[in-house]
């Protein structure tokens, strides 16, 4: 997760800009229309208690205890004896203790949500239910996060980082390892299902992005929602690029996947999301053309930063935050990058060229269009649309940003 990066000084032409607007076409969240009588009600949202759990970097992770049957646990905070402490703490403050917990719904894989459910299943007998993509990672976590961690090393190599950079962010994976677990699951859910927890009634949405499991837990009465990391208020979400079911699949376009999501998420009828970090939110299609304008900005400041000729993602990322920065979380910057490039790669804005450096995947690289070569600026706009409204149909431009590949890479190039 990021800030804003450094901005750019240098304009952008018009008809990028025109792309720019189309990718993210703001006007298009409506989000609850004013007046709506949708309400909280009091004695039931006093019946959720927030037990913030400390996770180094951002701070704290929010743990939502359910009262009611069943007593429930969203999220469990990471798997280490400070989480472990300060959920027993704020368990034991109302008077509970972990056995006591009947239900442990997770609402996405990554450790800090997931990190203590086995711990709490051992001590509690709680059932876990999860989304099918949550059980399938629970179930086998350290295969599955040794496999994205060899799905990332060769993305980012491709993109750029240097290998000693890659070399010494080997502590990233080496936390993982020693702060989740591998977690049963007592019943599968599917985007629609619905469940009891807490005397509440949750439907269960699926919106990938975040991550490639993120589910919402949605109780319509109360017009309130249980989010992870899909909107927080304090700052925007990164989107991790890994294959989406199996760990030999093809790299997902998150970025773009995740701002359908969120436009879906700003036309839910909602008056609080319940937030996996940080403080509720309570304006929440506000707070999406808020995110979608940063995109805006961002896209523009990533073309402007390719006037001076192609780079890779990684160089881009030196652009935008310090060297400190890029040589700590090389991962996450290149997440960042690659997400609002593939934005522009749809909208014909960039286009993406692999040179053959003796490696498996060759080296990738970014550089602006040029003019009369890639589509035209109405052309751009409706590439743009389509990427945010995905069921228009419109045909792939000839000549457009993505590099064909024939034959020299597998289906498994993490680049794709």
């Amino acid at each position: 997760m990021f800030a804003n990066g450094i901005d750019s000084k240098r304009r952008v032409d018009s008809s990028t800009a025109t792309a720019m607007s189309a990718i993210l076409e703001l006007d298009s969240v409506h989000g609850v229309a004013s007046g709506a009588t949708l309400r909280a009600e009091k004695p039931r949202m006093e019946s959720i208690v927030p037990i913030p759990v400390p996770l180094p970097h951002i701070r704290s992770v929010n743990v939502w205890l359910l009262r009611g049957e069943p007593l429930t646990l969203i999220d469990t905070g990471p798997r280490d004896d400070e989480a472990l402490d300060a959920l027993e703490a704020g368990l034991r403050r109302i008077g509970l203790r972990i056995e006591d917990i009947e239900l442990v719904l997770p609402t996405h894989h990554h450790l800090d949500h997931t990190g203590l459910a086995a711990t709490i299943v051992a001590r509690s007998g709680a059932m876990v239910v999860a989304s099918d993509r949550v059980a399938a990672y629970g179930e086998r976590y350290a295969e599955r996060a040794a496999a994205d961690r060899r799905f990332s090393l060769a993305l980012m190599a491709h993109h750029g980082v240097p290998q000693h950079v890659i070399a010494g962010n080997e502590g990233f994976w080496e936390y993982i390892g020693r702060t989740s677990e591998a977690f049963p699951t007592d019943t599968r859910l599917s985007d629609g299902d619905r469940i009891q927890a807490g005397s509440r009634e949750l439907r269960v949405i699926a919106r990938p992005g975040h991550s490639t499991t993120d589910t919402l837990f949605v109780d319509d009465r109360d017009g309130i929602a249980f989010v992870g990391d899909h909107l927080l208020a304090g700052i925007s979400s990164n989107t991790e690029i890994y294959p989406a079911a199996e760990p030999d699949g093809t790299r997902p376009r998150a970025r773009v996947e995740y701002l359908q999501n969120l436009k879906r998420t700003a036309d839910m009828p909602l008056v609080r999301l319940l937030t996996g970090h940080g403080e509720p939110v309570s304006a929440h299609a506000g707070l999406v053309r808020r995110r979608l304008a940063e995109h805006r900005r961002r896209c523009e400041r990533i073309a402007a930063s390719l006037d001076s000729g192609p780079a890779s993602a990684y160089a881009i990322a030196g652009r935008l935050w310090s060297a400190r920065t890029v040589a700590e979380q090389p991962l996450l910057v290149v997440w960042e990058v690659l997400g609002h490039l593939d934005l522009l790669l749809d909208a014909g804005v960039v286009r993406e060229r692999i040179t053959d450096d003796g490696t498996r995947y060759g080296a990738a690289s970014f550089e602006l269009s040029r003019p009369g070569k890639g589509p035209s600026s109405g052309t751009r706009a409706g590439r743009a649309r389509s990427l945010c409204f995905p069921d228009a149909r419109e045909p792939e431009p000839s000549g457009g940003g993505r590099p064909e590949r024939a034959g020299r890479h597998s289906r498994h190039d993490p680049r794709r």
